[in-house]
């Protein structure tokens, strides 16, 4: 999911500019790329998930029987227990004993195996809990990178509406010359160019706003200074509206919160089992070989010659295998309470699944009233930009031949480029919805 999420919008900005890259010009995938390699809170969730997987293969382990050596030596004076003879002697003694020792579960209410399947169900939640991780990672880095993308436009727009109200001061300056335009006119468009000089500060801080935000998601180094790619945005008249409830019905079976809830399901369902396995009866098999020494002991060959510490071992050898059950009578009602809390949990479990289907659906619900809203604005943006340029081309006439004062047209001009902006953030607003309804879908988009 997460490469399909990487593709969608990397091909969202995929047409670049053919000129040579600088050195800290970012395409959103080198973004995404490097905020995945880079963000602290998703190494230590991919860390998280690690360790449920060793707790996963550690519990296919323990149905293994064990073994366990010992050896121990003793240094005695005194009163002691010879463990030769087993009689109490008034000496200075040395001894020891060795062995192995072994146990296996043969059976106990299959809480062995259900354990497996419980860490397994955990481990691969947590796994969809990365990916779902992964994905906000992305989502936040895209829109931040749209984000700058479209402030990036806007002032670019303000440049360019200082640059005509610097035309039409220039104007009124060789009208006033000729005796065209009074001196108060001109002072009016000079201060309607200082405001939009001053507005296109305040766009040109946005950018950097934007930029900033970018920068810090991505945990760039302080003294690193980036921009972005500027791509070509498919225009919203070209892009098609996906039908809501095929958005929703694909993203119930590919969304990681999805299954995260569905295998949280089978954790606690195996863990009412593991609960109920308590009260069954537990067959076990365990395994003794052991030998010991000491210095007091006699040599049974001949009396008169010393007995070997290794001999001894060989001589006092001694195995044992057993086979018992072990029956739960009353355990202060611990097993019951278990029971009944593993009931509660799988309950909520369900709960939280369900949760998570609302919560999806109002989701989608939200992001395709958005996109659509979105869509339907830019419509009426061009309409009204379109009627806004034929207004301004006629104020503009009507100034040049008297009909119109300074003020008139800079209100046309205000119109005309405010028509411009609110078409430009409609369109980012329309695109960046729509992708994400794209990517509900795992659909790998292609702009033709």
């Amino acid at each position: 999911m997460k490469k399909t999420f990487i593709t969608i919008f990397s091909l969202l900005l995929f047409v670049a500019s053919g000129m040579a890259q600088e050195k800290n010009s970012w395409t959103l995938d080198e973004c995404i790329t490097y905020a995945l390699e880079n963000n602290i809170s998703l190494k230590r969730q991919e860390l998280a998930t690690e360790l449920n997987k060793k707790d996963f293969e550690q519990s296919k382990l323990n149905a293994l029987p064990n073994l366990n050596g010992q050896i121990q030596h003793n240094m005695g004076s005194g009163r002691l227990l010879d463990e030769g003879t087993y009689e109490w002697v008034n000496t200075d003694l040395r001894q020891g004993n060795l062995g192995l020792a072994s146990s296996v579960t043969l059976f106990n209410g299959l809480t062995g195996y259900n354990t497996v399947r419980m860490m397994k169900a955990n481990y691969l939640a947590s796994l969809e809990n990365l990916e779902l991780y992964e994905n906000n990672l992305l989502l936040q880095v895209m829109t931040a990178y749209l984000d700058m993308l479209r402030k990036a436009e806007l002032y670019e727009i303000s440049i360019e509406k200082v640059k005509i109200t610097q035309l039409q001061v220039e104007r009124m300056e060789m009208m006033m010359q000729v005796g065209n335009a009074s001196e108060g006119e001109v002072l009016e468009v000079k201060a309607q160019a200082s405001n939009e000089g001053y507005n296109m500060i305040l766009a040109k801080n946005q950018v950097e706003v934007a930029r900033l935000t970018l920068t810090q998601l991505l945990n760039l180094p302080e003294e690193e200074s980036m921009d972005i790619i500027q791509p070509v945005i498919p225009e919203p008249n070209v892009l098609q509206m996906p039908d809501m409830d095929e958005v929703y019905q694909s993203a119930l079976g590919l969304l990681p919160q999805i299954k995260a809830a569905e295998y949280t399901i089978d954790y606690y369902d195996r863990n009412l089992a593991v609960s109920r396995g308590a009260l069954t009866p537990e067959v076990f098999a365990r395994a003794y070989y052991n030998s010991n020494y000491n210095n007091l002991l006699p040599n049974p060959r001949n009396i008169n010659e010393d007995y070997p510490f290794d001999q001894q071992i060989v001589d006092n050898r001694y195995s044992q295998l057993s086979v018992g059950i072990t029956i739960p009578i009353f355990n202060k009602w611990q097993g019951r309470t278990g029971i009944s809390k593993a009931k509660i949990n799988l309950q909520d479990a369900r709960y939280n699944l369900e949760y998570s289907k609302q919560q999806l659906f109002k989701e989608i619900q939200q992001y395709y009233t958005d996109a659509k809203a979105s869509l339907e604005n830019y419509n009426a943006a061009s309409e009204i930009l379109a009627n806004s340029e034929e207004a301004y081309r006629y104020a503009d006439e009507k100034f040049k031949v008297g009909m119109a004062t300074a003020l008139e047209l800079a209100e046309a001009r205000n119109r005309l480029f405010a028509s411009r902006s609110e078409m430009v953030s409609a369109k980012y607003v329309f695109v960046f919805y729509l992708k994400i309804l794209d990517f509900y879908q795992g659909k790998e988009i292609e702009f033709r």
